[in-house]
């Protein structure tokens, strides 16, 4: 069972949870750029919370369903149509042999997430399916590839996610950052530059890093010797500028770090398009164990 790509859009890429364990050889975390939709996508599907979808950057994506099989769709409003005919996000979708499944452009949001039941089959590299092009590990989709999946199950009820969790990917975006071993570095009018001001998410920012545009942050440290980097650390680069790393970042880098960002705040920067407002506010490490531990038991994340 499959579904053929007949456009591949953009930036179209299969990929799970993430890679872990694995930094100290130089692989990145890799996995969902926004692990609030993926969850939710697999969560109306019992899913397993590690199984793959496809991450659809911008649209211009169009598929055609060999079997019948059940969909949710979730994440960024890219104009999603089942044979021209817009469907609704966030729910699960029957849909079957010789549909046709199209995104055309970003109405808000920057990625949508297809999942299907039981998930994507593609090659496991180190132990996942997720695409990294940095790394060269997995590949963009191109048109005419195949996306199999293995899936038994008859036409499933409908499930859909509750209004209330409904994102806003229009709204200024407030990031709660955690302080680091670093922070202390930063003298206090650096960080009251840092902390008093509307960011702006500049056109450098993909998969491995948004930079930021705003006031500079005067006399930052200079580059350092390099050292381990985390997803969500936030560098300061020698200009002035933060740098948030994202799910395909090295894993060694040589700015200082103010922070790191709280692992589900970065999801929804995910979903900020260039231009839009970014600031920042400190978060207390038990709050962040507390939502992290409150997340993970809702979705099964082991």
């Amino acid at each position: 069972m499959s579904i053929n790509v007949i456009k591949s859009g953009f930036l179209s890429l299969v990929e799970d949870y993430g890679r872990f364990g694995l930094a100290q050889y130089g692989l990145s975390q890799s996995g969902v750029a926004d692990e609030h939709a993926y969850c939710w996508a697999n969560h109306l599907l019992d899913n397993d919370f590690n199984d793959a979808v496809l991450e659809i950057t911008f649209g211009g994506c169009e598929l055609t369903v060999l079997s019948d099989i059940s969909i949710v769709v979730t994440g960024a409003d890219l104009g999603f149509k089942i044979n021209d005919k817009i469907q609704p996000l966030w729910q699960v979708i029957n849909v079957s042999s010789g549909d046709n499944l199209t995104w055309s452009v970003a109405k808000s949001g920057v990625r949508a997430y297809l999942a299907v039941k039981g998930g994507f089959q593609t090659t496991e590299f180190f132990n996942s399916r997720s695409s990294n092009l940095r790394e060269q590990i997995g590949a963009k989709l191109i048109d005419g590839d195949l996306l199999s999946y293995d899936s038994t199950s008859s036409e499933m009820t409908h499930h859909a996610m509750p209004s209330h969790f409904f994102p806003n990917y229009e709204q200024d975006l407030i990031l709660r950052l955690l302080p680091t071993y670093q922070f202390d570095q930063f003298e206090q009018h650096q960080k009251d530059v840092f902390f008093n001001q509307d960011y702006t998410i500049s056109s450098a920012y993909d998969r491995t890093g948004c930079r930021l545009e705003g006031q500079s942050i005067k006399d930052s440290q200079s580059k350092m010797i390099s050292e381990g980097i985390s997803y969500g650390s936030v560098e300061i680069t020698t200009e002035g500028f933060p740098i948030i790393l994202l799910k395909d970042s090295p894993t060694i880098g040589g700015y200082p770090k103010i922070g790191t960002v709280f692992s589900l705040d970065l999801a929804k920067l995910a979903q900020r398009q260039i231009g839009n407002k970014v600031s920042f506010e400190l978060m207390d490490i038990e709050t962040a164990q507390q939502k992290r531990r409150d997340f993970n038991v809702f979705f099964g994340i082991q």
